[in-house]
């Protein structure tokens, strides 16, 4: 190999050392983000906590989502609920976050939360048959739990009217929404007459 080869190839190695340390220097963040996934995907979930809490701001959504997910597998509901929340106030698409933490509120037993976590979610994103089957079952085993004495009947009716009337809400909002995605679609054509 030629002294002007190992020159060059010196270069590029040099060149891309310094880009490295400049993106370790200007985006801890987004390094830090990358160690955390495989810790996080290998169940290490302390190494993963560790590295997602310190990427975790009041405005930044994902690493407070990020941090709820570690703090959920590791049992720590009351924690997790709190990232979720904090990631729920700044986040821009809600659905997935909602979902997580209608999951925490569930494992929590705080079923009322649950299902109005689920329900929001699902009049964001009907099509998920996960979250459905989700807010399903919590509303049966709501249903379940031994209800107030005091109009115990007057009460189980009540729920279903109310989740029926919340299926349908969200079943007219979808309606409404596709429909007005019809008419701009339809309002964009021009129709030649002639």
């Amino acid at each position: 190999m030629s002294t002007k080869t190992r020159r060059n190839i010196i270069i590029i190695i040099v060149v891309i050392l310094a880009l490295l340390i400049l993106e370790l220097i200007f985006r801890p963040k987004v390094v830090r983000q990358a160690f955390a996934e495989p810790f996080y995907r290998a169940k290490k979930y302390p190494q993963a906590e560790n590295l997602f809490r310190k990427n975790s701001t009041k405005n930044d959504a994902p690493a407070n989502a990020n941090l709820a997910k570690c703090l959920y597998r590791q049992n720590r509901f009351a924690e997790a609920d709190s990232a979720a929340t904090i990631a729920l106030n700044s986040a821009k698409d809600k659905k997935d976050i909602l979902y997580d933490r209608g999951n925490i509120a569930y494992k929590q037993q705080d079923y009322s939360k649950a299902l109005r976590d689920y329900k929001e979610a699902l009049l964001l994103n009907p099509e998920d048959d996960d979250l459905r089957a989700n807010y399903e079952l919590t509303l049966r085993k709501m249903n379940k739990q031994p209800p107030p004495a005091v109009g115990l009947q007057q009460n189980k009716d009540d729920k279903k009217k109310e989740a029926i009337r919340n299926i349908l809400e969200g079943l007219d909002n979808k309606e409404s929404t596709d429909r007005q995605q019809l008419r701009s679609k339809q309002s964009l054509k021009t129709d030649k007459w002639w």
